[in-house]
């Protein structure tokens, strides 16, 4: 077998890494250790009340974590922000697609967007207290409105950036609409909606948490207005703990689908190795 057939010897030439190092750079390691030090050392010069102890974040973590309340919290978070941005993406999605494929469209619906953009996300927030009753369906309004900008214009520009003489050549075939979209769209736009999603995974979870704190009655900002109201600094630590393991978690599956669907990328592109 020759070497350039080795997979290995093609993964040594790509300058690929090992996984369980690329995995946890001791980089952020270092830094995750000296921001813990630094707190504890703040935690035996200041009150409980501003830098609880690193044992005492733990016991109420754990103490958090036993009660049905708090998993109940947590799935009812959690479940909000992938069930609206996934509503979002759908929609925006479809917009987006309309705009590429019509200019009349685009000229009707790029002013809204833009106009949208300049309104704050608090401002939503209190638009949504005004007009609607169910807390539900403000937290919903606030999410899908916070990432539609973003999923339209990825999804616009995405499918304006497919070369034409692909067009052309998937037309020459007579496909489908299913099969226009599998072999065109799917793989042109892939790439953009992955990073989109990481870029409004951060962006929906804290708008959720900003619904959920102001006009909410469960939930993680339910459970933070709760601690605030109570001055327990550990509490808001164990829940913002829990929101930050969210984002990780989830970005993680995003870099899950990006290794099963865009293997064909280069893993460090015009990375250097120093």
């Amino acid at each position: 077998m020759s070497s350039l057939a080795d997979p290995r010897v093609a993964a040594r030439r790509r300058g690929a890494r090992p996984a369980a190092w690329t995995a946890v750079p001791w980089e952020g390691a270092l830094a995750i250790a000296l921001m813990l030090g630094a707190w504890e050392w703040a935690s035996h010069h200041s009150t409980p009340m501003f830098f609880p102890s690193l044992a005492q974040i733990a016991a109420t973590g754990g103490d958090l974590l036993a009660s049905p309340e708090g998993w109940s919290a947590i799935a009812i978070t959690y479940g909000r922000i992938w069930a609206y941005l996934l509503a979002s993406f759908l929609v925006s999605s479809l917009l987006g697609a309309a705009v590429a494929g019509n200019v009349h469209v685009e000229r009707f619906l790029v002013p809204l967007v833009e106009l949208k953009q300049g309104i704050p996300s608090l401002c939503w927030v209190i638009f949504a207290i005004l007009w609607f009753r169910d807390a539900e369906a403000r937290i919903a309004f606030v999410v899908v409105t916070s990432a539609l900008p973003a999923f339209f214009y990825q999804a616009r520009d995405a499918l304006r950036g497919i070369p034409r003489d692909w067009v052309d050549l998937v037309q020459s075939m007579r496909p489908t609409p299913w099969q226009r979209a599998r072999i065109l769209w799917w793989p042109a736009v892939l790439p953009s909606l992955l990073t989109v999603w990481r870029i409004n995974i951060g962006n929906a979870t804290r708008v959720t948490i900003m619904a959920e704190l102001l006009g909410g009655i469960t939930g993680i900002g339910h459970q933070l207005r709760v601690s605030q109201e109570m001055f327990r600094m550990d509490q808001t630590i164990v829940w913002t703990a829990v929101l930050v393991a969210f984002v990780i978690l989830s970005n993680q599956v995003l870099s899950g689908l990006e290794r099963r669907f865009l293997s064909y990328r280069g893993h460090d592109g015009v990375r250097s190795h120093a």
